[in-house]
C-alpha cells in the first residue's frame, strides 16, 4: 500500500502520512515529474502547484519613522555632497591641510616675515614658486569654507523642515551664485598684489 505526505510519496509508511491508492501514487509521480507538488489538503491526497502565499503587507511606517527616514536621507545626501569636495585627495594629503592653512594664513598676515617651512618644501619639490603655492592654497581654503558653509546650512535647513513635518526635495547642487563667488575668490587671490591681498580678502 503506498503512502503520501506533504511533498512525499512512498510504498512504506510515512510518519504523519496517509494511505493512497496505486492510481494516486502514479498520479503523484507524474505530477512531481511535471513540477507539481504532493499535498495533503484537509486529510485528502492532492497533486498540483503549491498555493501562492501572499506575503504579509509591510506595516505602514509611523510618523516618527517617516521623519527618521527623511532625516537619514538628508544626512546621507549631505555626506555625499561634502564627500565629493575632497574625494580626489588621498587621506595623507588631507591630513596636511591644517598645516597648509596655518602657513598660508600666516603669510597673508605677514608676507615678508611669515615662516612657511611645509609649503616651502612642497613648492620646491613640485617645481612651483613659493608664492604661487601659497596663493593656490589660499584659494582652496577659502573656496572650501564657502562650499562647506553653504552645504551645511542647506542640510540644517532641510532638517528643520523635516522636523516640522515637511518633506523637502533634497538638492545639494551648488547654485550659480555660489559658483560665481568661488570664481571671484580664485581671481582675487591669484591676481591681487601681495601687499593688497589681505585687504582684498577682508
Amino acid at each position: 500500500m503506498p503512502y503520501a505526505a506533504e511533498g512525499r510519496l512512498s510504498h512504506d509508511p510515512i510518519e504523519g502520512g496517509i494511505e493512497i491508492t496505486e492510481q494516486q501514487y502514479r498520479q503523484g509521480l507524474n505530477g512531481v515529474l511535471a513540477g507539481e507538488h504532493v499535498q495533503i489538503v484537509g486529510g485528502a491526497f492532492f497533486v498540483g502547484p503549491l498555493p501562492v502565499v501572499e506575503p504579509e503587507p509591510e506595516p505602514e511606517p509611523t510618523p516618527d519613522e517617516i521623519k527618521a527616514q527623511r532625516l537619514e536621507q538628508n544626512n546621507s545626501a549631505y555626506e555625499a555632497a561634502t564627500g565629493a569636495l575632497t574625494a580626489d585627495y588621498p587621506q595623507l594629503e588631507k591630513d596636511t591641510w591644517p598645516t597648509q592653512d596655518a602657513e598660508s594664513s600666516a603669510w597673508l598676515l605677514d608676507p615678508l616675515g611669515a615662516s612657511t617651512p611645509w609649503i616651502d618644501r612642497a613648492a620646491a619639490v613640485r617645481g612651483l614658486d613659493r608664492e604661487e603655492y601659497l596663493r593656490r592654497t589660499l584659494v582652496k581654503a577659502r573656496q572650501f569654507v564657502i562650499m562647506s558653509a553653504w552645504l551645511t546650512g542647506r542640510r540644517q535647513g532641510y532638517e528643520d523642515a523635516i522636523k516640522d513635518g515637511g518633506d523637502p526635495v533634497l538638492d545639494y547642487q551648488l547654485p550659480v551664485e555660489v559658483l560665481l563667488e568661488l570664481q571671484a575668490v580664485q581671481q582675487t587671490v591669484m591676481a591681487a598684489p601681495t601687499a593688497q591681498l589681505r585687504e582684498a580678502l577682508a
